[in-house]
């Protein structure tokens, strides 16, 4: 018979079956009465004759084969009608159960969009990043970019590599499509996109003629600046805009699918964490580079390399390449890839993965205390599961029926969950910090799908494993002895709820020792002398991009508008400088003393050059350590004022005062020390203090400023001043929202913050799913010892006494739990050390602290259900006997 009419006509077909016996029977009895016996004889016989009707009915029935179709029907029914009897156990199951669903659900999107998932680019395990590797001997850490002479050589003669592309960030001004407004931008070479493997969707790419110069007047937008400037007007493609005061022809749109890494995504020293808006050919990149280095190591190289050639084959032959290049310039550098994808997740990749795991913790604790409420639910139903067995049921129909309830009560759990995890991952996309990698590849796809899947089936199996098979376990003749109030639990019988309990602690000191961890490093990175003042200052970015913004006209524009500025009602000294502390470093080159030998490469250093007006100390609060600040008599002369760390470095136990410094390799002149001046952090607050070197902003007037203004009261108070000033010195400057310095330190903090708040968040609540735990397995157990401590009152045993026994009941598990805790924790902080700053993995009060904290309310769990043993009626108690 083939199933589906079964499954269409169960009752018609237990009916024909009906029939089907009856007339056998009837056949059957007919015959003996033709040969002589009786009616009521005949009938009698052919019924012994065929046996048992319903065994009959179940064998055919098992022989259509939807039987297990049916019974798991029946199960699952009867799991809903369980649920409904315990209503309040039941949406405190759900619900515990839907937040833990949907917090790692969450967590894996996160963890699958940034790191699982590849790039959205053509084969993108074949791109990689070109960087420059200095000596092993040399006192310089990490990797830098590469010189504009590399892609040169690379790309007419690496057999290695498919495609050699290069980039370098800029900021560009649009004028004439609304507010004049700054854009970041990417100047690249005329094959970048190509490298990538994406292509506009409107327009074209570059050219390979773009490459050369008197071909630079082209512009690619990206789709949202074309919908947010230009409408999304499909006529765009051809039409002359205004950048940086020149016409520029757009000739194509990216499509929106086209996500860019951004800042040290790229690799150290890129720029600004900004996602480009619009791409130029980099004409500069080439002038000259075919017989000289061009732009120092100033620029990225994205390399595509052929199918099949092996990383270490083409580093070999960019290094082999160079060799004339670095014996010209006697250098000792090397050239190394680093996979795009591992570039761009290198600052995530720990702290997400450490994320989830918080996550797996907590939804395991929660399976565990769903699991526990299992439990005491299927401790009252023994006599049940006796009956059962009594009747025919087997040890693993009464297993199976119990995890088809946990199946039910975690399929509830995990549909809320999804839910929940929809609208939370929205919710995270839009609270992360900025500097989280791929965060607008985010999305639940059929990966986040399968894996909730996955963590369903695990949670139901895991709160309904042990359940099972306790009631699996349960001894007939014992349970049907036994009434349903009189029965009592014996201790061993709680052996196992107190092994969960200690699963829990030990779970819960895990995650207070990681948040504990993570908030002492937070607290600490926050103290560290930042070498600046904070409260009351603004900044206002200005860019001068335009050909109108000469040498001379720089250097008078900068001035004027620092007076104007300086004389707003609130503003007590006004300044400006290149680069602002915590944005990253800036004009970084060696640094020397030309009055000294050379100094050998293995204690060579970095310095970071600064080009500021005379205030910017005094409206910063950075201090001055020795000899002057810069002043307006050192217009035009070679002077500097360098960092505390610089003067060491170049002159240890010497005054620093009238001696000579400049960078190595750099056009600047020899510039003569006029003061010594504080460390300030230049890349963030984690970041050890560079080598500072500050010149007079009359020699350089760098194309992008930051106004820097010292207020008496809320700095916010002055931001519309500081606009008016501006735009009448340009009405087509473009001019940004101004900052605070607090808002620049919380932006540069808030990565750390937003793991250490996740962390925190997750540790606590493990700490009270625990104390949840904890207090219920002591008064499961004060109810079930509920005659034995009646006996005990009745004999005269004090309150202390019986408190005393209960707390040493409910903290057993607990201290065995601290102690596995304890012992995890350690490894998980070693295995976290580089998240951690200034503080040990194994820092004693961050433990000490987690392990009071756990104690305090473990033993305020056990307190509760103890102070209630002491208050039992002894007459009451023996009743319940």
């Amino acid at each position: 018979m083939r199933p589906w009419p079964r499954l269409r006509r169960p009752r018609r077909l237990d009916e024909e079956l009906d029939e089907e016996i009856r007339a056998h029977l009837r056949m059957a009895a007919q015959d003996r009465i033709d040969r002589g016996e009786l009616r009521a004889e005949a009938e009698r016989n052919a019924r012994r004759e065929l046996g048992n009707e319903a065994l009959i009915k179940e064998v055919t029935r098992d022989m259509w084969g939807w039987t297990t179709v049916e019974r798991l029907v029946q199960d699952l029914k009867y799991a809903l009608r369980q649920m409904r009897r315990s209503p309040g156990f039941s949406i405190v199951a759900v619900l515990t159960l839907a937040l833990g669903l949907a917090a790692i659900t969450v967590m894996f999107s996160i963890v699958n969009g940034v790191l699982l998932e590849p790039l959205k680019y053509r084969d993108p395990g074949r791109l990689y990043l070109a960087r420059t590797v200095p000596p092993a001997r040399a006192n310089l850490a990490g990797n830098f970019p590469v010189n504009a002479r590399h892609y040169m050589e690379w790309r007419h003669h690496c057999l290695s590599c498919e495609s050699v592309s290069l980039i370098q960030f800029q900021d560009l001004t649009l004028v004439g499509a609304g507010r004049p407004a700054k854009l970041p931008a990417l100047d690249v070479s005329f094959n970048f996109f190509q490298t990538l493997g994406v292509q506009p969707s409107l327009g074209r790419d570059f050219l390979p003629e773009n490459d050369t110069p008197g071909h630079f007047g082209e512009v690619i937008l990206t789709d949202a600046l074309w919908r947010s400037r230009f409408a999304g007007d499909p006529a765009i493609i051809g039409r002359k805009i205004q950048i940086n005061g020149e016409p520029h022809t757009v000739v194509g749109v990216m499509p929106p699918e086209l996500h860019l890494p951004k800042g040290d995504e790229w690799g150290a020293y890129f720029g600004p964490a900004a996602v480009p808006l619009i791409f130029r050919p980099g004409v500069a990149f080439f002038q000259g580079s075919q017989g000289r280095a061009v732009g120092n190591l100033n620029y990225t190289s994205v390399i595509r390399l052929k199918p099949g050639v092996p990383v270490a084959q083409a580093i070999a032959e960019l290094n082999a390449l160079l060799a004339d290049f670095v014996r010209q310039f006697n250098l000792e550098t090397k050239t190394t890839l680093i996979p795009l994808q591992e570039q761009v997740t290198r600052n995530a990749r720990s702290s997400l993965w450490l994320l989830l795991g918080t996550v797996g913790a907590v939804l395991l604790i929660v399976c565990v205390n769903v699991g526990n409420l299992m439990i005491v639910r299927t401790t009252g139903r023994y006599r049940e599961a006796a009956v059962r067995m009594a009747l025919g049921a087997s040890r693993g129909q009464l297993f199976g029926l119990v995890l088809k309830e946990a199946l039910v009560l975690v399929a509830a759990g995990g549909a809320a969950g999804l839910a929940l995890a929809y609208a939370g991952l929205r919710v995270f996309v839009a609270s992360a910090p900025i500097g989280l990698p791929r965060l607008e590849e985010v999305q639940m796809d059929w990966r986040v799908l399968a894996f909730a899947g996955l963590a369903i089936a695990f949670c139901a199996v895991a709160c309904g494993l042990v359940p099972a098979w306790r009631l699996a376990r349960v001894q007939v003749q014992d349970s049907l002895k036994a009434g349903a109030a009189t029965s009592t639990e014996a201790g061993g019988k709680l052996r196992v709820r107190e092994i969960m309990v200690s699963l829990e602690v030990a779970l819960s000191a895990v995650l207070l020792i990681v948040g504990g961890l993570l908030m002492l490093s937070f607290f600490r990175v926050m103290r560290v002398d930042k070498g600046f003042e904070v409260a009351h200052i603004i900044t206002q970015d200005v860019s001068y991009l335009s050909p109108k913004y000469a040498h001379s006209v720089r250097r008078s524009i900068i001035a004027e508008t620092v007076a104007k500025l300086a004389q707003l009602p609130g503003v007590q000294v006004a300044a400006a400088i290149n680069r602002l502390p915590l944005l990253g470093d800036d004009w970084v080159s060696g640094l020397e003393d030309p009055d000294q030998p050379a100094r050998p490469m293995e204690s060579a250093a970095l310095a970071n050059f600064r080009f500021a007006t005379p205030d910017y100390w005094k409206a910063m609060g950075i201090p001055l350590k020795m000899g002057r600040f810069l002043d307006e008599s050192d217009k035009g002369r070679p002077t500097a004022v360098i960092s505390e760390r610089a003067a060491r470095y170049l002159w240890p136990n010497q005054s620093p005062i009238g001696k000579h410094v400049r960078g190595v390799g750099q056009p600047s002149p020899t510039l003569e020390v006029m003061g010594v001046v504080g460390e300030v952090r230049a890349s963030g607050l984690e970041h050890n203090p560079p080598m500072m070197v500050y010149e007079h902003y009359w020699r350089m007037q760098p194309v992008g400023m930051s106004f820097v203004l010292r207020t008496q009261s809320s700095p916010l108070a002055v931001a519309g001043a500081i606009r008016s000033v501006l735009a009448s010195a340009d009405p087509e400057m473009a001019i940004p929202q101004p900052t605070t310095m607090e808002q620049i330190l919380e932006e540069s903090v808030a990565a750390r913050k937003f793991q250490m708040d996740l962390a925190v968040g997750f540790a606590a609540a493990a700490l009270l799913l625990a104390s949840l735990g904890i207090y219920g397995v002591i008064s499961f157990a004060v109810a079930r010892r509920t005659p034995e401590i009646g006996i005990r009152i009745a004999l005269g045993a004090p309150g202390r006494q019986l408190m005393a026994m209960v707390l040493r009941q409910g903290m057993r598990p607990v201290l065995i739990g601290l102690a596995a805790g304890v012992a995890c924790g350690l490894l998980v902080s070693r295995a976290m050390a580089s998240q951690l700053f200034g503080v040990a993995p194994w820092d004693p009060v961050t433990i000490c602290g987690a392990a009071a904290m756990l104690l305090t309310v473990a033993a305020s769990a056990c307190w509760i259900p103890a102070r209630r043993a002491t208050r039992i009626d002894p007459l009451t108690a023996l009743r319940f006997e």
